[in-house]
């Protein structure tokens, strides 16, 4: 996504005042401990997107345990797909045990879940798209749908699929969200939050791009950020008879896959006038985060809601690929050679720090927080962002999840 850089000595820097009218208070920076001082390392997996494929890599050892090459995690990150040959292999993620290899038609994996896949056509014009689906044992069948179809994501009984229907098919320029019934074999429009069905002529279109998604895996409802929405009128407009766009450049689509409702939460300008590899979000608990490198800004939604609840301007991270993770009340972002944390209630900064590379990803696991930095994985102490030691991982271009080891 970005590129990459040489493994570099790592450089706590004085924490920045990233706030004007509140400025964090700067912590005095952290002794090196010696090195037999330091506690050992945590044990656990890290899943991370290298230039030779999805590298698992064991946090005790430090050591790349196995890679991938174009392998798709489901949700949950407890199986992995991966599509070679004409064949799909389904791996069980933490130990890298194959589960299945069969036979699959289909260029791409478009979608997964823990025991579904829809394989398909690269992205572009069409006016019929064929999907194959492939279930846990290797059973497979395929369907042939009319438009110009993506799949996104499954309902958790595996009974409903999510697709983008780009429109027109032929040139496509725009898109809306819609569900497949795997059991009744229909094409519909999702409900509205409050479980009102959408009537014809009424769902939204959207023209922008997805940036990013993540999943609450307790309510199983998907948020994925959306940049550059211009002319974009939501189904609440429409239902209303609005007929001029409100001017929304970015929101979050809110979908729940057990329910089958969906919901756009807008965000206020500046959000998608940026480049849209500096927009980023993240989840904690009942807190939705989204943060705008190229402006600083950032918002923290309620998810019970869902609605904005404050916003905050934490100055301008240099340029580059955004990350977000959030987590013991912390808010943790990083662009560029920038690091920094941010009380997770009320957004004000805490500290900042640089980092010896372009930042490739971060995740929190236990009291540490994993830091992608060029070519290496950087551990540092979540509350104090002293360092704990470093993993080199050539060719790394995105930190994508960790968990603790198991047995």
């Amino acid at each position: 996504m970005a590129p990459w850089t040489r493994r570099q000595a790592f450089t706590l820097a004085a924490a920045a005042a990233v706030l004007s009218a509140c400025a964090a208070e700067t912590p005095a920076k952290p002794a090196e401990s010696p090195p037999a001082a330091r506690p050992a390392a945590r044990p656990g997996r890290l899943f991370a997107e290298t230039a030779t494929g999805l590298a698992v890599v064991d946090l005790a050892t430090g050591k790349v345990r196995a890679t991938y090459p174009g392998a798709v995690a489901e949700p949950r990150w407890a199986t992995l797909y991966q599509l070679h040959g004409g064949h799909l292999r389904t791996y069980q993620a933490a130990e890298g045990i194959v589960i299945d290899d069969v036979r699959a038609a289909g260029e791409q994996i478009k979608a997964v879940s823990a025991g579904l896949a829809a394989l398909g056509p690269p992205a572009g014009p069409r006016t019929r798209t064929r999907i194959t689906l492939v279930s846990a044992g290797g059973e497979s069948r395929a369907l042939d749908l009319d438009g110009n179809v993506e799949p996104e994501a499954f309902s958790p009984d595996g009974q409903a699929m999510y697709v983008l229907d780009r429109l027109p098919p032929a040139a496509p320029d725009r898109y809306r969200v819609r569900m497949y019934d795997l059991t009744q074999g229909t094409m519909g429009a999702l409900q509205t939050r409050d479980k009102r069905q959408i009537s014809p002529g009424q769902e939204e279109e959207m023209r922008g791009q997805g940036r990013q998604a993540v999943l609450d895996p307790a309510q199983n409802i998907l948020y994925t950020l959306y940049t550059h929405q211009d002319a974009h009128l939501h189904t609440r407009d429409l239902a209303a008879g609005h007929d001029l766009s409100p001017g929304v450049h970015a929101f979050v689509h809110v979908l729940h896959l057990d329910q089958r409702w969906a919901y756009c939460l807008d965000l206020p300008a500046p959000f998608g006038l940026g480049p849209p590899p500096a927009h980023t979000l993240a989840l904690q608990d009942r807190r939705l985060y989204v943060f705008d490198a190229s402006t600083g800004r950032a918002v923290v939604a309620s998810t019970e809601k869902p609605a904005i609840e404050r916003s905050a301007l934490l100055g301008k991270l240099t340029t580059g690929e955004a990350y977000a993770t959030a987590g013991a009340g912390r808010l943790y972002l990083a662009a560029g050679t920038r690091l920094v944390a941010a009380d997770g209630e009320t957004l004000a900064p805490r500290a900042a720090w640089d980092l010896p590379g372009p930042a490739r990803g971060l995740a929190l696991l236990g009291g540490e927080l994993l830091a992608g930095a060029g070519d290496q994985v950087l551990r540092l102490d979540a509350g104090t962002g002293a360092r704990l030691g470093a993993i080199a991982l050539p060719g790394l271009r995105t930190l994508r999840h960790a968990e603790p080891a198991t047995g």
